[in-house]
């Protein structure tokens, strides 16, 4: 093995670092993602090959759509930051996330030509890191659960948030599971889904609750035979029904749903009435502003706009000075129309790098689909912890999809 061979061999072992451990381990995970990126753009620009290693531009596009994403956060934090107004979000964030995602768009880049043949070479090796980070991240949880006397485990600080962070953080340990062929892979597989399920159920995040199960019904559509359903069912129902059974506050917390929206006309200050008031002061505001606006801007023409169509909802008046829990709107709400095209064609664009042969890759299923769905009630794309850990997964990916091709 060359020297070279070893950097890139440690640039691999960085990544799940930043993917599984950024939002318990800022500054850990921090450094890893940039020496990583160090390490890299080193190899990419000494070795010119790498230039010709781009098969195809698919992978191109989706840095380049990163770094749009990282120039319209700029824009705005260069037009409309006010240091002055710190107690709302996006004047304190976007500081921070743009350069985050300029650092992305050039390592998303920088991954995608790390050549075939090492990444054969190490793929244990990164199969074992990915796994290791998985089970830290899964003790932290547990952890911080029984530990502290919240009735939800704020991983990170924020339970939803984390709940998202572990959907996307299990799913990638399954696809790259489920990638490198390897002794007990259905006992992994198994046992990765039991625990990430298990951690998600302790935050209490019931959209991340419903969306796992589905997305694994998926994955097993993909790769099991008629056979393997009559052994893998009755673990999935067991799985996904027994927390609902033992647990109180998981019954609540879906019950909870129906009662908000029965209740939705007489009491709107509920958390998904919430939502719904933010949404509609989000078109609203969207509408009127479409080359976007300063935080307080939008803060003051929200609150009024609630208090005058959506009866005063007082949840909803605490929240919006953080996002307008929707990550189009947030977009659209503070930076305009034409950044929200740029956030689409993000997603756009990862569905056309997972594309292989005419043929969807499960990459679509376990990173696109869920970032999408999470995005529709809630924002990451603030939050720099949230951005280190998803696109450091996104990273993953690009590196994992090309096992079936090795040299």
């Amino acid at each position: 093995m060359t020297k070279r061979d070893g950097f890139y061999g440690i640039s691999l072992l960085l990544l799940p670092i930043s993917a599984f451990l950024a939002s318990t381990e800022w500054i850990l995970g921090r450094n890893s993602i940039f020496l990583a990126l160090g390490i890299l753009v080193i190899q990419f620009v000494s070795n010119r090959g790498n230039y010709r290693t781009l098969s195809t531009k698919r992978w191109l596009y989706v840095a380049l759509a990163v770094g749009a994403v990282a120039l319209s956060q700029c824009w705005w934090v260069m037009k409309y930051e006010d240091k002055e107004v710190s107690q709302l979000l996006a004047n304190v964030n976007y500081t921070v996330t743009y350069p985050l995602l300029f650092s992305f768009s050039i390592l998303i880049l920088v991954t995608s030509v790390i050549p075939r043949d090492i990444i054969y070479r190490f793929r244990f090796i990164l199969l074992m890191a990915i796994c290791l980070a998985f089970g830290v991240k899964v003790i932290q949880g547990g952890y911080i659960y029984f530990s502290e006397k919240s009735v939800r485990a704020n991983i990170g600080g924020i339970a939803t948030t984390a709940a998202y962070l572990m959907t996307l953080q299990g799913l990638l340990c399954l696809y790259a599971i489920n990638k490198i062929a390897t002794h007990y892979k259905r006992y992994l597989i198994t046992l990765v889904s039991v625990l990430t399920f298990a951690i998600i159920v302790m935050t209490g995040t019931r959209s991340a609750m419903v969306i796992f199960p589905i997305i694994l019904i998926i994955m097993a559509i993909n790769n099991l035979t008629v056979k393997d359903y009559r052994k893998v069912l009755p673990a999935l129902i067991v799985l996904f029904t027994l927390p609902f059974l033992i647990s109180h506050q998981i019954r609540e917390r879906f019950v909870e749903v129906y009662y908000d929206l029965s209740q939705d006309s007489i009491n709107n200050s509920t958390s998904i009435g919430s939502r719904f008031s933010m949404w509609q002061s989000g078109f609203y505001t969207a509408a009127h502003h479409p080359f976007g606006q300063s935080a307080e801007s939008r803060l003051n023409e929200v609150t009024q706009y609630i208090n005058l169509h959506e009866r005063g909802n007082k949840e909803a008046l605490r929240n919006i000075p953080y996002h307008l829990h929707n990550e189009l709107l947030e977009i659209a709400s503070l930076q305009g129309v034409l950044p929200v095209a740029l956030m689409l064609i993000f997603y756009l664009m990862t569905i056309t790098a997972f594309r292989k042969k005419g043929k969807n890759d499960l990459a679509i299923y376990t990173f696109t689909l869920p970032l999408f769905y999470f995005g529709v009630g809630d924002v990451l794309m603030i939050y720099p912890k949230a951005i280190v850990c998803v696109l450091s997964i996104l990273c993953l990916y690009s590196v994992l999809s090309k096992i079936d091709n090795e040299v």
